[in-house]
């Protein structure tokens, strides 16, 4: 019986955590709307770099977009584009050594 109470134990105990641990849902963007982003690549975003545009300003060398965090990048004629799987502009953005913006990925609606 002690036998049988053992295995019980450690598979109720196996059913728990299983419950409780989650599957780790990488670029996955949920913007303040409520909106979720779940396409971002792996290649292009570090779980927190990509982020919808919610401001595009015309300059003479590119566009000004700001994300829905506020960060503000100028995306050149030089970048590659890539198409957005929603109808906005998306941008991932990460760090420098010396805490400057770098543009990793565009994502550019198919209306633009």
């Amino acid at each position: 019986m002690r036998g049988n109470s053992a295995l019980s134990y450690r598979l109720l105990l196996v059913c728990v955590a299983s419950l409780i641990v989650s599957p780790a849902h990488t670029h996955v963007h949920t913007s303040p709307d409520g909106s979720t982003v779940r396409w971002y690549p792996h290649e292009c975003c570090n779980d927190r770099d990509c982020r919808p545009v919610v401001q595009v300003r015309s300059a003479p060398n590119g566009l000004w977009m700001t994300t829905d965090n506020g960060e503000t990048v100028l995306v050149g004629p030089q970048d590659e584009h890539r198409r957005s799987l929603d109808t906005r502009w998306h941008v991932c953005l990460a760090k420098d050594l010396n805490g400057g913006l770098v543009l990793q990925c565009v994502f550019e609606p198919g209306n633009s």
